[in-house]
């Protein structure tokens, strides 16, 4: 293998390891809940936080998330892809600090789940935009779903780590086990998301700055040998070319703009589109409770009928399923391209949410008892709905986000529909367990079913096919669309 090819494998693993650390904060709290959750619904439990704080809790890492993807382009686009990637890395690390050695304190526990939240939201801005930045038209299909799979590995890897501990610490619902156990149980699960934090740091020390933000800066030269590092010399010299062709195109507009005393900004119509577009995309990604289901999913099964130690078996065959599903994903966005695997894995999530509500719904009735049919069932739904989410959406999602949008609002505009998607993604997470709790799971899967099926229309009607293009060519389609 040559040294641009190993540089392309590096580039894709370690960018995509931002993917592991990305949701991993946020999940990790899911195999801690039976340890510290109310006694009245987890049977065994040290009782540490009420329903109502256990909501808070989980849903404070997309809240933070949100307001720090507001900060993340204007962070990137003052520091650079590189350092802002490293400062994620170092904040989700530290984030284990007031979490693990505070005894259970509410207060210092929700600054650690926000300190996870900031770096989940500088993550979801700057790796994808990196991404983009750095690999050529044919790559980044791949690096989305790098992104994704690796997003996956870890929420695996937060399943198997409360499978570990509940197997050699003892399971919270086991009369045997001591409240020192139980203790030393859910401090366990949290100072494991340290691991992927230092990961992420040391590999993101070996990666080179993106070159459109070295070009942008002036700093041509750093530009061509990054290019150079990830295409070769001849490819970078001509992506440079195109880079300085679009540069002095979107100078000239801006100069016709300046004289017409018109703005450069994020409300021209032809950045108006690809921004509305990407924005509808995000917020759907969100409005079907992805992030909620995957807090709760072990809560949830243990309501089915199945005990603490299989629900988290369960859980971890739940999330090993859509590790193949997404390596297929990786290799069918930049063949089949984004809106076929979109549509196909929106209309999958529909049918698993129908799915899962009509069991819970049964369940509710009475018509079906509570145990392990009801349970696995019910896994077999989540486990549904994870892989077509795996397929289509998890991988689609971080493409829309980077590709639609135009250099000159990538960092603003990325960061404003990602806020508008964490922020979904927090009213979803926050409400859940309350709102299950009122109504029951049954309307609430039936809601989420809802949700789905408007992505699917979305995914049908607004998004365009951007495979095989470079970010420039799909800017220049989009400028020519306002202009008609």
């Amino acid at each position: 293998m040559d040294k641009v090819r190993r540089y392309a494998v590096y580039l894709l693993v370690i960018a995509g390891c931002g993917g592991l650390l990305f949701d991993f904060g946020g999940t990790i709290i899911g195999p801690a809940l039976p340890y510290i959750g109310p006694v009245d619904e987890n049977p065994g439990s040290l009782g540490l936080f009420t329903t109502s704080q256990v909501a808070h809790l989980s849903s404070a890492v997309v809240m933070c998330a949100a307001l720090a993807c507001l900060a993340a382009g204007w962070l990137a686009e003052k520091f650079g892809r590189k350092f802002m990637m490293l400062a994620s890395a170092a904040v989700a690390a530290l984030a284990c600090l007031p979490i693990c050695m505070t005894g259970g304190n509410y207060g210092m526990f929700f600054v650690g789940r926000a300190m996870q939240g900031v770096a989940a939201g500088l993550i979801g801005v700057v790796v994808p935009m990196y991404l983009a930045e750095c690999l050529d038209a044919n790559s980044r299909g791949k690096g989305a779903g790098m992104f994704q799979l690796l997003d996956f590995v870890g929420i695996t890897f937060c399943s198997l780590v409360g499978l570990v501990v509940v197997h050699t610490l003892g399971a919270a619902d086991d009369a045997s086990v001591s409240a020192a156990s139980k203790s030393l149980a859910w401090k366990t699960i949290f100072w494991s998301s340290a691991v992927p934090a230092v990961l992420f740091f040391l590999g993101a020390l070996g990666l080179r700055e993106s070159p459109r933000w070295l070009y942008r800066r002036g700093r041509k030269d750093e530009a061509l040998a990054a290019l150079a590092a990830n295409n070769g010399e001849a490819k970078a010299k001509e992506i440079l070319a195109e880079m300085i062709a679009a540069d002095e195109a979107e100078a000239a507009e801006k100069a016709a703009l300046a004289a017409a005393a018109k703005g450069d900004s994020i409300f021209q119509r032809k950045y108006v589109l690809p921004f509305c577009i990407s924005l509808a995309i995000l917020i759907c990604n969100q409005a079907i409770g992805f992030n909620a289901i995957q807090y709760f999913s072990i809560p949830m099964f243990m309501k089915a009928g199945l005990s603490q130690a299989t629900s988290n078996a369960a859980n971890l065959v739940v999330w090993l399923v859509p590790i193949p599903v997404t390596v297929v994903a990786l290799w069918l966005v930049d063949r089949s391209g984004r809106k076929t695997l979109l549509k196909a894995g929106t209309l999958g999530m529909v049918a698993a949410l129908v799915g899962v509500a009509t069991m819970f719904l049964l369940l509710e009735k009475g018509t079906v008892s509570t145990g392990p049919f009801a349970g696995w069932a019910t896994v077999a739904g989540i486990a549904l709905f994870v892989a077509s989410f795996s397929i289509g959406p998890g991988v689609v999602v971080w493409l829309a986000l980077s590709e639609l949008m135009p250099s000159r609002i990538r960092a603003n505009g990325m960061a404003i529909a990602l806020f508008a998607n964490q922020m979904v993604a927090f009213a979803i997470a926050d409400a859940f367990l309350p709102w299950q709790k009122a109504c029951g799971y049954a309307v609430v899967f039936y809601s989420l079913a809802f949700f789905a099926f408007l992505y699917f229309l979305a995914a049908a009607f607004l998004l365009p096919e951007t495979k095989g293009k470079t970010l420039e060519e799909i800017e220049r389609s989009f400028s020519r669309d306002a202009k008609r």
